[in-house]
């Protein structure tokens, strides 16, 4: 899961800089790796999510992690199904520097939103696909499909249990973009969270193209059914 920069790569920058610029590198490489180490603290420090592979998660989490791929499988998924998510990430402040958000999610900065705390320490396990059978769903039937998964393929009682809010759901995504170049929900779906507008509409996130990541209301009361609107897999444990 680690990735490493190829000499190639890195020929490829070398190769973009001016002359002076590469003569630059070369005189002064104490300055230099003094620069790259303060870049490599601020992407660190701006890093919220980081996907996990199957043995590097806790042991005692092993077995549903276990039954979290299995999940996948079901659902024609075979990247990551946890990720290791850092506290702090906000859908207003965070969400447009992590990706391609429409409008850089200015239109909502003055939305008072309700059930959207920052992320917390935690291991989010997570499928990028809708539910099956979630579409054209209101929010009671595709909470009882997510706790026929959550019997059916063993899970813990926490997991599967909610949709998740705006924040953790859109760092998820658009860190599943930045991996995978993938605009999940698929095909211009939505996915529906548990967040809530204070005129008492739920935020939904999707139409994922190329002008970014939208975020919506629509209904809070779950009434609403749309063939476009359907839900993620998740559970999240806090660590």
């Amino acid at each position: 899961m680690n990735r490493k920069a190829s000499f190639n790569e890195l020929a490829v920058v070398l190769m973009g800089l001016s002359e002076d610029e590469q003569l630059a590198l070369v005189d002064c490489p104490e300055e230099l790796k003094k620069f790259v180490g303060d870049l490599v603290l601020q992407i660190v420090q701006n890093t919220f999510f980081v996907p996990l592979s199957d043995n590097e998660v806790l042991e005692k989490l092993s077995e549903t992690t276990l039954n979290w791929r299995k999940l996948a499988v079901e659902l024609a998924y075979t990247g990551p199904v946890v990720w290791k998510v850092k506290e702090g990430f906000t859908l207003k402040a965070h969400a447009p520097k992590a990706g391609p958000c429409y409008e850089n999610f200015q239109y909502l900065l003055d939305w008072d939103i309700q059930n959207d705390e920052p992320t917390k320490d935690s291991l989010a396990f997570w499928v990028p696909r809708l539910v099956t059978g979630s579409k054209s769903n209101n929010v009671e039937g595709q909470i009882a499909i997510l706790a026929e998964l959550r019997q059916r393929f063993g899970l813990p009682d926490h997991h599967l249990s909610s949709f998740g809010s705006a924040s953790l759901d859109s760092g998820l995504i658009l860190a599943h973009f930045k991996r995978t170049g993938e605009r999940t929900p698929l095909n211009g779906e939505w996915v529906r969270t548990n967040s809530l507008h204070a005129d008492g509409y739920r935020l939904n996130l999707g139409a994922f193209g190329a002008d970014g990541l939208r975020c919506d209301r629509w209904d809070w009361g779950g009434g609403e059914r749309s063939p476009s609107i359907g839900c993620f897999p998740l559970g999240v444990e806090l660590v």
